[in-house]
């Protein structure tokens, strides 16, 4: 190899890194501090404050729901202590009843199906709470967290009533039905933010 060949090469290949670093080559910039800090997430939470609550009957007498056998009439009401936490400047959130969590136990059995459609049709909720950042009256409640958020114990209760019409066999297509309550829940979600133009 000719010594033009290899002054050749050793050029290009000093050009290559001289390329190659591109550190080496800069253009103007500048910067601005932005007025930063933490931003922390706040939360939304509901659970049971103290242990599971319990049904009663119309008269207020404690029941066992899995052995208890109701007909048209009859109210069973499920009370329990809930812890609610709602914490976020903007958040709004509402309590209220799981829609369709009142099942057929057999999906597909006539008469399941017709006891389920009375109980959900019957369905209600109550909310006693004292302090603020709870409102409404049924069947759901808003939770307003404010700057101060919300923390509190409130009262619930889900009413399942079973309908009476008064007019002789008008719930027999519900004799013998059974529904799960396994997913009846109180639910705590957050609603849409209000847009500001």
């Amino acid at each position: 190899m000719n010594k033009l060949t290899k002054g050749a090469i050793a050029a290009a290949a000093g050009v290559v890194l001289l390329l190659g670093g591109a550190g080496t080559f800069a253009f103007w910039n500048s910067t601005a501090q932005v007025a930063g800090g933490t931003i922390t997430a706040g939360n939304l939470s509901v659970s049971n404050a103290d242990g599971p609550g319990v049904w009663t009957d119309q008269n207020g007498t404690v029941v066992n729901i899995a052995t208890y056998r109701i007909v048209p009439g009859d109210t069973l009401t499920y009370t329990d202590t809930l812890s609610v936490v709602a914490v976020g400047d903007n958040l709004v959130a509402t309590l209220g009843i799981q829609p369709g969590s009142i099942a057929p136990a057999v999906a597909g059995n006539t008469a399941d199906i017709a006891l389920a459609a009375y109980l959900n049709a019957g369905a209600t909720n109550t909310l006693t709470a004292t302090g603020t950042g709870i409102s409404g009256t049924g069947p759901t409640y808003t939770v307003t967290a404010g700057t101060a958020g919300v923390s509190q114990n409130v009262t619930a209760s889900v009413a399942l009533k079973f309908p009476n019409v008064n007019t002789a066999g008008a719930e027999n297509a519900a004799k013998l039905g059974a529904v799960n309550l396994s997913n009846l829940t109180l639910t705590l979600s957050q609603t849409a933010p209000a847009v500001t133009p």
